[in-house]
């Protein structure tokens, strides 16, 4: 049984379906990395896996209903800066970090959008005991030093047997962290191993590009779901 397990998952917005009989999983010790296009409908696939957005279907975490299971075992979301409070003094942060400086002050607003989205993931790979770990888009906006931070953080709580999904346009980045990758286009999606991406069982940004753009010429990739 998969930590969490998605099943036939649908959700429209009026008359357009963003999601089609989905079906996806991901268990401890595994990285899930999701793909697609914008509008895809990988922000509403994340945000239904956690319990946020209501749909057809049925996403179950730990083996029970996951708006049950959210307090019984570690959920983190990270939805991008907005995680952070805007008010919030960029002192206590850093104190949050151990990293003292008395100088900076400022409301977290003001500060620039690569070092929100910064505060807002190290708080989150700062909480411990974590089973289940879903970020939204979590590279956008960070420097090459901070990127790198990410994905060590990353491997670092997949290898210690917690479960990550992942969003992300950037294909190198995923390439680094990711067990398995999900395909996602008009709402629907076919999920691959690394190792069917290439010979020696790793996947460079060129074989996640070669993959979706073959899978997205393909028939096979429109009716899979």
């Amino acid at each position: 049984m998969m930590l969490l397990d998605a099943r036939e998952l649908y959700k429209s917005f009026g008359r357009t379906a963003v999601l089609q009989n989905l079906s996806v999983g991901v268990d401890r010790g595994e990285t899930l990395g999701i793909i697609g296009p914008n509008g895809a409908g990988k922000t509403t696939l994340l945000r239904m896996l956690v319990g946020l957005v209501r749909g057809e279907g049925q996403v179950t975490l730990d083996g029970r209903p996951v708006r049950e299971n959210l307090g019984r075992i570690g959920v983190a979301y990270f939805a991008g800066e907005s995680t952070v409070p805007p008010l919030v003094r960029t002192r206590r942060w850093r104190r949050l970090f151990h990293e003292a400086d008395a100088a900076d002050n400022r409301p977290v607003r003001v500060l620039s959008r690569g070092t929100r989205q910064l505060l807002g993931l190290r708080t989150v790979f700062s909480l411990p005991a974590l089973d289940l770990i879903v970020l939204d888009e979590p590279w956008e906006g960070l420097d090459p030093d901070a990127a790198r931070w990410l994905s060590a953080a990353m491997r670092a709580r997949r290898d210690g047997g917690a479960a990550l999904v992942v969003s992300s346009h950037r294909l190198h980045d995923l390439a680094g962290v990711c067990n398995r990758y999900l395909f996602l286009e008009e709402g629907r999606a076919t999920t691959l191993e690394a190792s069917d991406l290439s010979p020696d069982g790793t996947a460079t940004a060129e074989f996640l590009l070669a993959a979706f753009d073959e899978l997205r010429g393909s028939r096979m990739f429109r009716v899979v779901t």
